[in-house]
């Protein structure tokens, strides 16, 4: 097996740092393929790609415990009915899991948009003129400009009016 990859090499084949991989040697889900004598770690190609699994798990929100267990799954399974069992189990699971997480980050960035317009909206309309309790102020702001400004005290009557329009919205909206 062709070990030919370095620790750096997987840091930065996957965007992360050395002592992400590291971390992960630690947590037990990797190991290096080789070790010289003077303590360099060696990998293969198919290190890499586990690594690359293990970050992907973790952007979907997975600890470390989960990804062992779902690492050691073909360990623990006698045949492959059990192993395609098993797995589907899991993965169902994660799935609903990253569906919720997929729902929060499109509501996000439906947010993020809504306050980039409106924030464009404002330096074309009024050069930055007024307090920027004003930004809060306006109707349909976004609940990421109406928390970032509804917590300044600064007496405007902008300001109270965000805060009302933001009070009388049901729940989750404000």
């Amino acid at each position: 097996m062709d070990a030919a990859l370095t620790s750096g090499d997987l840091a930065r084949a996957t965007g992360h740092t050395v002592r992400a991989v590291r971390h992960y040697e630690d947590e037990g889900l990797l190991s290096p393929t080789q070790v010289s004598d003077g303590g360099r770690r060696r990998y293969t190609p198919a290190d890499l790609e586990r690594l690359r699994l293990i970050v992907d798990l973790r952007e979907l929100g997975l600890s470390c415990s989960d990804i062992r267990s779902i690492l050691e799954l073909q360990g623990r399974c006698q045949t492959a009915g059990q192993f395609a069992a098993e797995l589907r189990q899991v993965l169902e699971g994660h799935l609903a899991e990253a569906q919720r997480r997929l729902e929060r980050l499109r509501r996000m960035r439906r947010d993020l948009v809504a306050s980039l317009e409106l924030v464009e909206e404002r330096l074309r309309g009024q050069a930055g003129a007024g307090c920027p309790c004003q930004v809060a102020a306006a109707d349909g702001a976004p609940r990421i400009v109406k928390v970032l400004l509804g917590q300044r005290d600064c007496g405007c009557a902008a300001a109270g009016a965000g805060q009302q329009r933001a009070s009388e919205l049901p729940s989750g909206q404000a």
